[in-house]
């Protein structure tokens, strides 16, 4: 596939502005990757990292992630290389990196593992990384697939040394994907170490999802048409006051977005609001976004740019803004899921009114708009939003029981994962 497959779109919530309204542009930078897959898929060298801990023997998580190692090597072939990995505080190569040409062989030492102990999660990444290592050779699709339940609660515990291990795997081009199922992992933890590893972080919500998720995320690594993508957004005459789904660099005039390996039929965006730091006549904000990657099948590094304005109205000007209504809809949804993810979290009663208010406001009219322009992604942001606030509604009401700890998290887990979905380009509807 040529390295034009990647396009870049950008644009902004309003063509001008002025000190009565809008103070606050949002701009949005949408990219995507053509549905073209490679003709010939590559040689896979897999490690699968499971967690054994204590832990995974609740809600028949272990056996279901056993189900899910036997899916994937039911549909690797002999010219595949695998190694399985288990970890509690202590690591147990199951069966070293090697050619996939014995799976009853390998069927069976899933079965010779049970869960006990605590969660070493550091050393099975490392020995993850080196079993994948240790048999690594030209024209490999090279990838580690971790799944835990629980905390780093020995070993390597602190986050900025762990995303190291995933950074220094991925300059080997040893890429890092984590799934974590049930509700006491860490979600930004898992999250932070997939964007590192240039791979992607899988909510589980039931366990009975694994084998699905697994597959997925198998299917993916055969279909990478973009590599070390990176999103850098710079603003002229103006600062980032909020980048939606993750922290906010206030008043900043650039960031960067580290978004990792794009498959085929991916897409995604990133959303930020923008204040204008002036509002002298003849004067314009102006936001460039830069895509750059690398193109595997050429190893060519593609640039590609965009960029938007808006003009300064003059004080008493009678000219109107021009609305970009679906980036302006966009808005209101993560604002409004964002005001419902903090009620949740401090169960915050004015919060959780706010954010009913707001999704009263917006709902129906994005669905309305994204109905009529087939807009699949926006009519979807309001489906997930809608679902979200029914289940929050059903915790908040007046005859509803006190939250339990678990539920909250569950919802908190399911409120982040529904933001990062929409934030690294999630799979095509089609696929």
């Amino acid at each position: 596939m040529r390295g034009d497959h990647v396009t870049l779109r950008a644009a902004l919530s309003h063509t001008a502005y002025s000190q009565a309204a809008p103070t606050q542009l949002l701009f949005k930078v949408e990219f995507a990757c053509a549905d073209q897959r490679p003709p010939d898929r590559p040689p896979l060298n897999l490690a699968l990292v499971l967690d054994r801990s204590s832990s995974m023997e609740a809600d028949m998580k272990f056996p279901h992630a056993l189900a899910a190692a036997r899916a994937v090597i039911e549909n690797l072939t002999d010219r595949d290389v695998v190694s399985l990995v288990a970890f509690n505080e202590r690591v147990l190569v199951l069966s070293p990196a090697g050619r996939v040409i014995n799976k009853p062989f390998l069927f069976q030492r899933l079965t010779e593992v049970a869960p006990d102990g605590i969660t070493d999660l550091s050393a099975g990444l490392l020995e993850g990384i080196a079993q994948v290592n240790s048999q690594s050779a030209e024209g490999q699709v090279k990838h580690v697939l971790l799944l835990t339940d629980g905390q780093a609660n020995t070993g390597v515990t602190d986050p900025a040394a762990l995303r190291k291990i995933a950074e220094t795997a991925r300059a080997k081009r040893i890429g890092l994907s984590t799934l974590g199922c049930g509700t006491d992992f860490n979600e930004g933890l898992l999250t932070d170490l997939a964007t590192a590893g240039g791979g992607r972080y899988t909510y589980v919500k039931s366990s009975e999802q694994l084998p699905t998720a697994f597959k997925t995320e198998l299917r993916g690594l055969l279909e990478v048409v973009a590599q070390n993508v990176r999103l850098e957004v710079t603003v002229k005459q103006g600062g980032i006051r909020k980048v939606y789904g993750r922290p906010s660099p206030q008043g900043s005039a650039s960031s960067q977005f580290e978004i990792g390996n794009l498959r085929a039929g991916e897409h995604g965006f990133v959303m930020l609001a923008i204040k204008p730091s002036g509002f002298k006549p003849d004067t314009a904000l102006e936001v460039a976004a830069k895509l750059t990657y690398d193109a595997p099948q050429t190893s060519e590094r593609v640039v590609r740019t965009a960029t938007a304005r808006a003009a300064a109205l003059p004080a008493g000007s009678r000219l109107k803004a021009e609305e970009n209504e679906e980036v302006v809809l966009c808005g209101a949804v993560m604002d409004a899921m964002d005001l419902a993810m903090t009620a949740l979290q401090g169960f915050d009663l004015d919060r959780y009114t706010q954010a009913r208010t707001a999704f009263d406001q917006w709902h129906e009219r994005v669905r309305q708009f994204a109905l009529a322009h087939r807009n699949q992604d926006l009519l979807n942001e309001a489906f997930l939003l809608e679902h979200f606030m029914e289940e929050l509604q059903a915790i908040r009401g007046p005859d509803a029981p006190p939250l339990l700890s678990d539920v909250r998290s569950q919802l908190e887990k399911q409120g982040d994962y529904q933001s990062y979905q929409l934030l690294h380009h999630p799979l095509t509807q089609n696929k």
